[in-house]
């Protein structure tokens, strides 16, 4: 009789488990493919100048510096606007902010088709970010209404894992647009943004008839469940308003500004061979930009592998420190070969392996800060970190292509990059340290506890 307990206390456990499988795998269904998809337009979208750098270069007689600061001016608007609109996904829910941050890109995406003049094309690179600002940050906080903190990296993750594809597809896709140079007496780039610009416009729509704001309008979920998922979710767990004073709250915390310098000395690296990947694989392979495109998705493929990899042994180990610091340190030895060697082969290894190191740490990163903070303000942490550590966007083209300029070649560039990731690596490890400090001190009344997620 003594047992008796234990046993049933066993059973309502077991009930409990099969039960969240259940809803989490309904969720997963239902909401992480049109995620997927919007993530693939996002990535297409943002990235394809790098494949059109020669044809826009030629025909609005751009420096290398210049397509550098039209690349990332993009991250300029993301940083101005980041924060006001995911306060606004709080405020007008998800489903409709969502819809009209990918409506408004895919219209900038398509007004890019009639660029005329540099300062034309710097403008609308402005305005794709301003149009884009609030996506990423605001998809990572939605996934918190649907995922509790320990199935919440996992979401994090498949998300990820559709960026180097999409990469790898908007190179190839992009690159086989070029070749409608001259049809109808419209420029290949033209096309390319005209036609890419439309899925946007479609899956914000889509989004607008299909994504529910949360548990509570779903109606694919019954009533136990929705009630499962509401006590289980990251953010039923803090009841932040999305004010100034949360923002302030954020913005003083010295947590937030060393996740700040550490996703800058990322991304910096990140964008910077995004967008010139294309003109690297030119000078190395001496091939046209269609050729280009396509070689310019390898490195994006070999990323899928990198993220899958350093997941599953992440997970088997428990650990995220080292992890962490390895990934960031691969990207940093990717780059230092690409730049030193004179073989395009070895070159393209080198960019694989920098490719597949970045994107790994992305996700190993992201569940770090998104742990922090709860409720409305980690809506407003993550959008202030991602839109503050974004200027590294538009840093680092701008560097590589002034170091282009001046040099003839971007291996220079590249070496800057790899000391960014160099950096990078070192704050990574530090992280452990100041998280552990952090989390000790978060249970004060306005600084709601979110509980703890190490990264050891």
């Amino acid at each position: 009789m003594q047992n008796h307990p234990r046993a049933q206390s066993a059973e309502r456990s077991s009930e409990h488990a099969a039960l969240e499988r259940k809803i989490f795998l309904k969720v997963t269904l239902r909401i992480i493919p049109i995620l997927i998809l919007c993530f693939f337009v996002n990535y297409i979208d943002r990235a394809n100048l790098g494949v059109l750098f020669s044809p826009i270069s030629k025909e609005l007689h751009l420096s290398a510096s210049a397509f550098g600061f039209a690349a990332g001016i993009f991250f300029l608007g993301y940083l101005v606007f980041e924060v006001p609109s995911n306060m606004a996904i709080v405020r007008f829910g998800a489903r409709r902010w969502i819809a009209r941050i990918m409506i408004s890109w895919g219209i900038v995406t398509c007004l890019l088709a009639t660029t005329h003049s540099v300062p034309m094309l710097y403008t609308l690179r402005f305005l794709l970010g301003v149009a884009e600002a609030g996506f990423f940050p605001g998809v990572l906080f939605y996934l918190t209404f649907w995922y509790p903190r320990h199935l919440l990296g996992q979401a994090y993750l498949t998300l990820e894992l559709s960026v180097p594809i999409s990469l790898a597809l908007g190179s190839v896709v992009t690159a086989g647009l070029l070749l409608m140079d001259g049809v109808a007496g419209i420029a290949g780039w033209r096309w390319a943004f005209a036609l890419e610009g439309i899925p946007a416009i479609l899956m914000g729509m889509l989004v607008l008839f299909i994504l529910p704001d949360g548990p509570n309008h779903a109606k694919w979920l019954t009533r136990e469940e929705r009630d499962h998922l509401l006590a289980k979710s990251v953010s039923s767990q803090g009841h932040a308003k999305a004010s100034v004073r949360e923002l302030k709250a954020v913005v003083c915390d010295p947590l937030t500004w060393l996740y700040i310098g550490l996703e800058f000395c990322i991304i910096i690296g990140f964008w910077a061979v995004t967008y010139f990947l294309p003109k690297i694989v030119q000078e190395r392979f001496h091939v046209g930009p269609v050729d280009a495109g396509m070689i310019a998705s390898i490195p994006w493929l070999a990323a899928v592998v990198g993220i899958a990899l350093a997941a599953w042994t992440s997970r088997r180990t428990g650990d995220r420190k080292w992890h962490l610091l390895i990934v960031l340190l691969l990207s940093a030895a990717g780059l230092c070969i690409t730049a030193r060697v004179e073989s395009p082969i070895i070159g393209l290894i080198g960019l694989c392996i920098s490719a597949a190191g970045v994107q790994a740490a992305v996700p190993l990163f992201w569940t770090i800060p998104a742990m922090s903070f709860s409720g409305a303000r980690a809506a407003i942490a993550i959008a202030f970190i991602n839109s503050v550590a974004s200027t590294a966007g538009l840093v680092g083209p701008w560097i590589l292509g002034i170091s282009h300029d001046l040099t003839g070649s971007s291996r220079s560039g590249l070496y800057v990059m790899s000391a960014f990731f160099l950096v990078s690596a070192f704050l990574a490890f530090h992280v452990s340290q100041s998280r552990t400090k952090a989390d000790a001190g978060r249970n004060a009344p306005d600084m709601p506890a979110t509980g703890s997620v190490s990264v050891e």
